[in-house]
This record gives C-alpha cells, sequence and structure tokens, in this order.
C-alpha cells in the first residue's frame, strides 16, 4: 500500500514539474505573436533572412553561446543597458522567429543581442570572426582562420575579401558559412519597439 502511495506522490510530482516547464510555458510564450509597426508596416520581430537563420546554426556549431550571451537583462538603467548592449530589455516576443532560440547564458564576451546596431558593417564583423585581436587587443574571443579561404588574387582583389597582408598574391575570402554568420550578426538588433518593451 505504501509503494503504491509512493508511485503515485512520483508520478504527480513529475506531472508538476511538466506543468510548470512545458504548458506553463506553451500558455505564457507559445501563444506570442508579432507586432505590425503602423509606421513601416513591417512586423516585429522582424523575420530574418534565410541567410541568417543558417547563420545561427553556423552560430551554435562554432561554440559562440559558451561566451556570449543574446539577451539584454533588467530594467530601465540596469547595467546591460548602461553599458549600450541595447536600447531596451529583451523578452520572449524577440525570440519568435529565431530557431533555434539562442539565448545563451555567459558573459566571458559582451552580449550579442544588438551587435547589429553596434557593428553594423559586415567588413568589421568578418575582421573580428578572422583575426578578434587586430580590432580589439584585449579580446578573449578566439580567431575563426578556418572560416575563410585563401585563393590568387588575380589582376585585382574581391570586394569581399579582407585587407589583410598576405603572400604570394593571395586573398582571404570570406566562406559561405562565414557570410551567413556574419548575416545572422547583422540581423541582431532590438531597435523596435514593443508593447511589453518600449524604447527607451
Amino acid at each position: 500500500m505504501k509503494s503504491s502511495q509512493a508511485l503515485v506522490l512520483v508520478f504527480l510530482a513529475l506531472l508538476f514539474a511538466w506543468a510548470g516547464q512545458v504548458a506553463l510555458g506553451f500558455f505564457q510564450v507559445g501563444r506570442l505573436e508579432p507586432i505590425l509597426n503602423e509606421e513601416t508596416n513591417y512586423p516585429a520581430p522582424p523575420t530574418p533572412s534565410g541567410l541568417a537563420q543558417t547563420g545561427a546554426r553556423v552560430f551554435a556549431s562554432q561554440g559562440c553561446l559558451e561566451c556570449h550571451s543574446l539577451s539584454v537583462r533588467g530594467p530601465s538603467g540596469s547595467a546591460d543597458l548602461t553599458r549600450g548592449w541595447g536600447p531596451r530589455r529583451t523578452v520572449p516576443r524577440d525570440y519568435l522567429f529565431r530557431e533555434p532560440a539562442l539565448i545563451g547564458l555567459s558573459r566571458i564576451g559582451s552580449d550579442l543581442s544588438n551587435v547589429g546596431l553596434r557593428v553594423p558593417e559586415s567588413k568589421d564583423l568578418l575582421m573580428h570572426l578572422y583575426n578578434p585581436r587586430q580590432r580589439n587587443p584585449n579580446s578573449t574571443c578566439p580567431p575563426h582562420p578556418w572560416l575563410f579561404d585563401s585563393s590568387l588574387a588575380g589582376p585585382s582583389i574581391e570586394n569581399e575579401a579582407l585587407s589583410v597582408p598576405t603572400r604570394d598574391w593571395k586573398q582571404l575570402l570570406p566562406s559561405y558559412e562565414a557570410k551567413a554568420l556574419v548575416a545572422y550578426l547583422q540581423s541582431l538588433r532590438t531597435d523596435y519597439a514593443l508593447p511589453e518593451a518600449p524604447l527607451k
């Protein structure tokens, strides 16, 4: 008799844990929809391009979440907003079109949820991927040279080639994965207002 009661208690504990983790999350977040911006007639949050969605997978595969978060925390005046990591805090609606929703916990590096606003130039992001210490000597980010291909320059250097010194008339060109990763990073921006998170 006691063993059956213990089994029922274990079952109820698992049921409540499931309800708290899955069902409650679905009712709180699962029904969120984008907001239509009446001025631009675009949805907020914006839908990332296919290249940016591919870049999210590259971001995850390169282990960027080990050092970076993608969530500006806190109310107005918080440390994240004071640092300039974003114009407002991040809310669940911001992750609607992000599959998978990469959030991250570690902050060895800066938060990247608004890196598309802070570093809008693709050449700067590509240079950071190739050699982070060239842009910031104190950077702890590891270089990612495998995301670039070396090829002969020919009569002229291509527009997307990195401006780094090479030997034997070679040029460094970003691979498809590097371009996708940069497209993803440029899509990370919260310069739109939401009902639960207005711009400051």
